[in-house]
C-alpha cells in the first residue's frame, strides 16, 4: 500500500519507480552499516578495548580520510564499470571491518581494514545518490531526494540502536553487517549504469569547481562535521558523566531521528524558500540549540534539544544536496555532487577527532563550543555569497 500511494501521489512511472526502490533499499542497508554503525562502533570499541578516546576518533577520521581521497577516483570508476563492482567493493569493505572491531579491535588489521572501509563508502555513496538525481523525474526532484534523505537517516539511526542492543555479541553484529552486504549486492544486480554527465577534467578543472560552489562547500562541510562530531562523541560523553555509554547512544539515535521524520518539512521549506535559505535557517537552528544542549542533561529536555538539532543537520545536507542537483542552471552534474561528498567528508574527517579533543578538554561543552563556531562563521561566509 505504502508503495502504490507513493506512486499515485508522485506519477513516477513503474518501472524507474521499481529501480529508484532498489537503489534506496541498496543504499538504506548500507547506511545502516556503514554510518549508523561504523561512526559509533569504531571509537566506542577501540576506546572499551584500553586504546583512549583520541585514538578511536583518530581512527574514525582515518574513516573518512580514505572516503575523501577515494572521491577523487571515483568518477573514473563508475565510468568503466555496472553498479554491482562498486557494491560488491563497498559491501566486502564493511563486512570486513565491522568483524575486525569485533573480533579484534587491537590488531594491526584495524587500520587497513578501516582505510578500505572508507574507499567502499565513497564507491557507496556517490553511485546510489547519482542513480537517485539520474532516475528522478525533473519537476521531482526534490521529492525524491527528500525520501532518500529520509531512508539515510533512518538507517543512522538504527546503527546506535543495533549497538545498543547487539554491540557485546560479535557474532550477531558482524551477521548483521553480511546481510547488509549481501542484500545491496542483490540489489545492484538490477539497477542501471549511472550517465556521467560530462565535466571539465584535470586539477584545475576540479579548483573552479570547488570555488564556483564555495557556499556548498560550506553548507555540505558543516553537516558532516556537525553529524559524524555527535554520533561520535555523544556515547563518549555519556560514558564520561553517567558511567554508562547507553544514554549517549540513545541521544545520537534521538539526534538523526529528527532529521528523518523532518524531512517532508525540510523538502517543503526548501520547495517554498530555495535550499539556500533552508540552509541559512538551519544554522540558526543550531546556534539557538548549542548552549541549552550543554545545560539539559540526559532526560527529556536533552531529547528534543537533539531532535531539533538532528533536524538542522540533516537539513544543511539536503539542501547540499538539491543546491548540487539544480546545477545553477547548468543542469545536474556528477561532479559537483562528489563535491557535496567530499565537502561532508572533510566536515566528519576533522569532527571526530576534534570532538574527542575537545571532550577531554572541556568536558560536557565540547559540542556546543564546536557547534556554536562552525555555524557562527558558516552564517557569515553565506551572507558574504548574497553580498557578492
Amino acid at each position: 500500500m505504502p508503495a502504490r500511494l507513493f506512486l499515485k501521489s508522485t506519477s513516477i512511472p513503474p518501472a524507474t519507480a521499481m529501480s529508484l526502490g532498489l537503489v534506496n533499499l541498496a543504499s538504506f542497508v548500507s547506511q545502516v552499516i556503514q554510518i549508523g554503525v561504523i561512526d559509533t562502533l569504531l571509537p566506542l570499541a577501540l576506546t572499551n578495548a584500553g586504546l583512549g578516546e583520541q585514538h578511536g576518533g583518530m581512527m574514525l577520521s582515518l574513516y573518512w580520510i580514505a572516503d575523501l581521497v577515494g572521491g577523487f577516483f571515483v568518477a573514473a570508476i563508475l565510468r568503466k564499470t555496472h553498479p554491482v563492482i562498486p557494491l560488491l567493493i563497498s559491501s566486502a569493505s564493511f563486512c570486513l571491518l565491522v568483524a575486525v572491531v569485533m573480533y579484534a579491535p587491537q590488531s594491526v588489521w584495524v587500520l587497513p581494514a578501516t582505510l578500505f572501509a572508507g574507499v567502499g563508502l565513497i564507491l557507496r555513496w556517490v553511485i546510489c545518490d547519482g542513480l537517485i538525481v539520474q532516475l528522478a523525474p525533473r519537476d521531482k526532484v526534490g521529492r525524491v531526494v527528500g525520501f532518500h534523505e529520509t531512508l539515510m537517516g533512518l538507517g543512522i539511526v538504527l546503527g546506535p540502536i543495533l549497538i545498543g542492543w547487539l554491540g557485546d555479541d560479535a557474532f550477531a553484529m558482524s551477521g548483521l553487517a553480511v546481510l547488509a552486504g549481501v542484500i545491496a549486492l542483490v540489489c545492484a544486480f538490477f539497477l542501471p549504469t549511472i550517465e556521467m554527465a560530462s565535466t571539465g577534467k584535470g586539477a584545475g578543472a576540479a579548483l573552479r569547481r570547488w570555488m564556483d560552489n564555495w557556499d556548498l562547500v560550506v553548507i555540505a562541510l558543516v553537516a558532516g562535521f556537525v553529524e559524524i562530531c555527535f554520533l561520535s562523541v555523544l556515547p563518549l560523553q555519556a560514558q564520561r558523566d553517567t558511567g554508562l555509554a547507553d544514554a549517549g547512544l540513545w541521544m545520537a539515535a534521538v539526534f538523526v531521528f529528527g532529521g528523518t521524520v523532518c524531512q517532508p518539512l525540510v523538502g517543503y521549506i526548501s520547495d517554498k524558500a530555495g535550499p539556500t535559505k533552508l540552509a541559512s535557517l538551519c544554522f540558526w537552528l543550531l546556534l539557538i540549540g548549542a548552549v541549552p544542549m550543554a545545560l539539559a542533561g540526559y532526560g527529556v529536555i536533552a531529547a528534543s534539544i537533539q531532535f531539533m538539532l538532528g533536524v538542522a543537520v540533516a537539513g544543511l545536507y539536503t539542501a547540499a544536496v538539491l543546491i548540487a542537483a539544480s546545477g545553477r542552471g547548468q543542469g545536474y552534474q556528477v561532479g559537483v555532487l562528489v563535491i557535496v561528498s567530499q565537502s561532508y567528508t572533510l566536515g566528519a574527517i576533522v569532527g571526530p577527532s576534534a570532538g574527542t579533543s575537545l571532550l577531554v578538554m572541556v568536558g560536557s561543552w565540547a559540542l556546543p563550543v564546536l557547534v556554536l563556531g562552525a555555524a557562527g562563521l558558516s552564517i557569515g561566509l553565506l551572507m558574504l555569497r548574497r553580498q557578492s
